[in-house]
This record gives structure tokens, C-alpha cells and sequence, in this order.
């Protein structure tokens, strides 16, 4: 089945962590009211997920793929298990490749996560409406790949369909539009901050070194970090002292 997308955000009076529209919108609410949220991704493993969530992460990873797709890839029963290992503590969030989506939905009913974050590029905003209607109560993260200005039209025009903007750098991949463990264009980003009218996550090679300066610069709601707190050679495996350095220099530039 496939819809008219519906030009209107969800109706359900809340969007993350049970907050108000108000609270969770945006520059205008969320990141002069709120400490700035924390995503780490990309947890391979119950022991590292709850090491993360005890560092005081807000938002836990997993990249959910059929079995070696991608290093830091977990199938849909070791996802669940990591996802619940830290739940309520922290928020659990299942990154897809996918492109299907019915295949999307199934995964979430397996997995069972509190947010399902789509990455590949060629998920329309009709499909992701879809999608989203499908998996009500669970909320939309989108990623956005940001290459050039264009990124705030289509940032635009995916936060109707979706409940979270992701913001990570370009890679050209249609698949996986991020994860290049490099950063972007910052101004860019602060435009679709000042734009959206729903939360915005910054990625894009954030570290303890620049997570800090990434904050002051374009206030996001959340900002996450993979690639520069793994160990070093080992992806989708937590360097857990960079962990606690990045949680630490974020909590302190948005607080």
C-alpha cells in the first residue's frame, strides 16, 4: 500500500521522552530549554550497551542488518536483547538499511524499539509516512545526508513524515547516507535547526575533541557520536573511557 504523504506532523501530542510538542520542537524550545541529548551508537553487545547507559548516554543504537552487511550489524534477536538490557534507563533506537517497507515494520515488531531510525536515502517521505503510521507508537528518525544546502529542503521536507531529523555527513551511498565518522558543514546544520519544527540529532564525526564546539555552533537538540567512540581498528565495539569523555564535554557545552 501506498499513501499521499500528509503534510502535518503526528497528532499525538507528544514526541520524545513523553515531553510536550512545545519542549521537543526545534531550536526554539528544545535546545535553550533542555540539556542537550546524547545518541551513542553502535552497540554490538549487552555489556557495552550497559556500560553506555550507565555513562549517562540518553539515546542507545543498534544498526539492525541481516548478518554481514556491516561490521557494527546485529540481527534482529540480539537487538532486541541490547535494546531491552538498557531500557528504561536508556532510550533504545534501531537503526534499518532497509528500504522495504513492509521488511521495516517487521523488523520493529521484533525488535521492539522505542524509535526506529531510518538511513537509506531512497525512503521516500510518502514511504516514511507511511512507516510511521505503522509503527505508531514508536517515532521516525531520519537521517538526513548533508552535502550542500540542499539538505535543508529536504530536512524540510522529511519532518512531516517523521518524528526526529538525523544530521550526518554525506557519503553518496543511497543505502547509508552517513556514517563516514566525519563532520560537515556546521552552518548548514544550524539552518535546519533554526528551521525544524521537531528535534534535531547532529552526527557526523563528533568526538570528545569537537563535540562541544559542535553544540555552541548550531544547537542541536541531541548529538551522536559512532565512529569516534569505538576502539580504534574495532567498529561497533565502545571505547567506554571516549564514551565518558564525549558524554561529559557534551553535557557541559549544552547544558
Amino acid at each position: 500500500m501506498r499513501v499521499a504523504l500528509s503534510l502535518r506532523p503526528r497528532n499525538d501530542g507528544t514526541f520524545c521522552f513523553g515531553l510536550s510538542r512545545r519542549d521537543c520542537y526545534g531550536r526554539g524550545h528544545a535546545a535553550e530549554r533542555l540539556p542537550v541529548k546524547i545518541q551513542i551508537y553502535s552497540m554490538t553487545s549487552v555489556a557495552d550497551a550497559v556500560a553506555v547507559a550507565d555513562a549517562g548516554a540518553d539515546l542507545i543504537g543498534v544498526v539492525v542488518v541481516r548478518p554481514g552487511t556491516v561490521p557494527e550489524g546485529v540481527d534482529q534477536r540480539a537487538a532486541r536483547e541490547i535494546l531491552g538490557a538498557v531500557s528504561p534507563r536508556a532510550t533504545g533506537v534501531a537503526l534499518t538499511l532497509a528500504t522495504d517497507p513492509d521488511e521495516i515494520c517487521s523488523m520493529v515488531e521484533n525488535v521492539r524499539p522505542a524509535i526506529l531510525h531510518i538511513a537509506a536515502a531512497v525512503v521516500s517521505p510518502e514511504e516514511c509516512d507511511e512507516i510511521r503510521e505503522e509503527v505508531a507508537p514508536v517515532k521516525v528518525m531520519r537521517t538526513i545526508g548533508v552535502k550542500g544546502p540542499e539538505a535543508i529542503r529536504w530536512a524540510e521536507i522529511y519532518q512531516q513524515a517523521t518524528d526526529y531529523i538525523l544530521l550526518d555527513s554525506f557519503t553518496g551511498a543511497a543505502w547509508q547516507p552517513g556514517a563516514a565518522g566525519k563532520p560537515h558543514d556546521w552552518t548548514i546544520s544550524k539552518r535546519v535547526v533554526e528551521r525544524s519544527r521537531i528535534p534535531v540529532v547532529l552526527a557526523g564525526g563528533l568526538a570528545p575533541e569537537n563535540v562541544a564546539d559542535a553544540i555552541r555552533a548550531v544547537r542541536p537538540w541531541g548529538v551522536d557520536s559512532f565512529t569516534q567512540t569505538d576502539v580504534a581498528g574495532q567498529r561497533g565495539r565502545k571505547d567506554l573511557a571516549r564514551v565518558r569523555e564525549f558524554i561529559a564535554s557534551a553535557r557541559a557545552a549544552g547544558a
